[in-house]
């Protein structure tokens, strides 16, 4: 298999060229964990894998759903955001927590909250999500009277230790305020799953989701040793999907690019029986969409020739034109109106101008705002 059929294939199976969900929520039950650090970007990035159309939800409606509950945002799997499903946040949580502990340690005893002072802290934060959903500014004040840590990143890590320690997780907005609402409030309960069926669970959503799929693809996004990685692997290709919804069918691997990658053959089948897409397709990519971020650097099948190696950046994201770097972009949002900054790398075609030009309407329209385009002409740096 070359790279062009691994691009084409990746698109579908992300949803960006064919109808994989009808709905942000099943977006996120597909995907196990969507990276979320730049919220507003990232429900973006949910909002364009719904066919375009009226069922597509505006910034308002992914909005809305988190506040509900029917989506949760958190930090999970690596010591980063994450939007996950509630039926799965619990096992998650629990199958990565350790790990993520770890990847803490030393700002935890630089911060002053291991050991106990740790301990006194979720007590603080547990007794004042009792009484409904905080904002950030609400807990820090709960936790200075308490003489907690309170500012800084010891009020960071004190938040992130709450998660983990499945104390607290993301609640609804007060306005344009973010809150937390207690675990087992937004959570269901469920019975533990013993770490292996839910690390194989993990790895065989993670492969239908995204495959065909490296091992180091799923160490790098999951924070899971390689050994953990090919171990999952294994019981998936053997037939153990994990018991999990969206499990898949057989897996099976293939020789890409000199690399082992494994895909579930389903999937696979599907995106390859499909029409080829449209050239000239333009996808306005937020900076760590999981078609980005869900593949370990370097990414070659979205590299266009003479870069290197692309990296997340928070100020400018992806524009990608089949699947291929082009460009970067980014919406500065006002509460009236919003500019979208484009960076081309490069001329378009008469064809990739009508795509970009369908792209940025469909910003505007889940922005909510009338959006202006600025233009960078190419010259610029790409790598800056």
């Amino acid at each position: 298999m070359q790279l062009a059929e691994l691009r084409r294939i990746r698109l579908h199976v992300q949803g960006l060229r064919a109808v994989r969900a009808g709905a942000i929520t099943d977006v996120v039950r597909d995907f196990v964990a969507v990276q979320s650090q730049e919220f507003v970007p990232a429900q973006w990035g949910l909002a364009m894998r719904v066919p375009a159309g009226p069922d597509r939800p505006d910034l308002a409606g992914v909005t809305a759903a988190l506040d509900r509950g029917e989506i949760l945002r958190t930090h999970v799997l690596r010591p980063t955001w994450h939007f996950v499903d509630p039926a799965d946040a619990r096992w998650l949580m629990e199958l990565s927590a350790e790990r993520v502990h770890r990847a803490n340690a030393t700002y935890y005893r630089r911060t002053g909250v291991d050991g106990e002072t740790g301990v006194r802290a979720l007590d603080v934060v547990a007794a004042s999500l009792e009484g409904g959903h905080r904002t950030r500014a609400e807990l820090a004040a709960a936790l200075g009277a308490a003489g907690q840590p309170s500012t800084g990143l010891g009020f960071t890590y004190v938040l992130m230790l709450a998660e983990l320690e499945r104390v607290a997780i993301s609640g609804a907005n007060v306005g344009k305020q973010r809150t937390y609402a207690a675990f087992d409030e937004r959570v269901p309960a469920s019975a533990p799953k013993p770490r292996e069926e839910a690390l194989v669970e993990l790895a065989a959503r993670f492969i239908r989701s995204r495959g065909p799929v490296t091992d180091r693809d799923f160490a790098a996004w999951s924070g899971f040793t390689l050994g953990d990685t090919r171990r999952a692997f294994a019981a998936v290709v053997a037939g153990d999907g994990g018991g999990g919804s969206g499990s898949g069918g057989p897996a099976e691997t293939i020789e890409i690019d000199g690399a082992t990658h494994w895909h579930d053959v389903e999937t696979t089948a599907s995106a390859l029986d499909a029409p080829p897409p449209l050239t000239g397709t333009v996808d306005l990519l937020q900076a760590y969409d999981e078609y980005i971020m869900g593949y370990a650097a370097r990414r070659s099948y979205l590299l266009p020739d003479g870069i290197e190696a692309v990296h997340a950046e928070t100020s400018l994201h992806a524009l990608m034109i089949d699947g291929v770097m082009a460009g970067r972009w980014a919406p500065v949002v006002q509460p009236k109106r919003a500019v979208v900054r484009l960076v081309p790398w490069r001329t378009f075609s008469a064809d990739e101008e009508r795509g970009l030009a369908a792209s940025v309407a469909e910003v505007e329209r889940f922005l909510g705002v009338p959006a202006t385009i600025e233009r960078v002409e190419f010259g610029t740096d790409p790598q800056g």
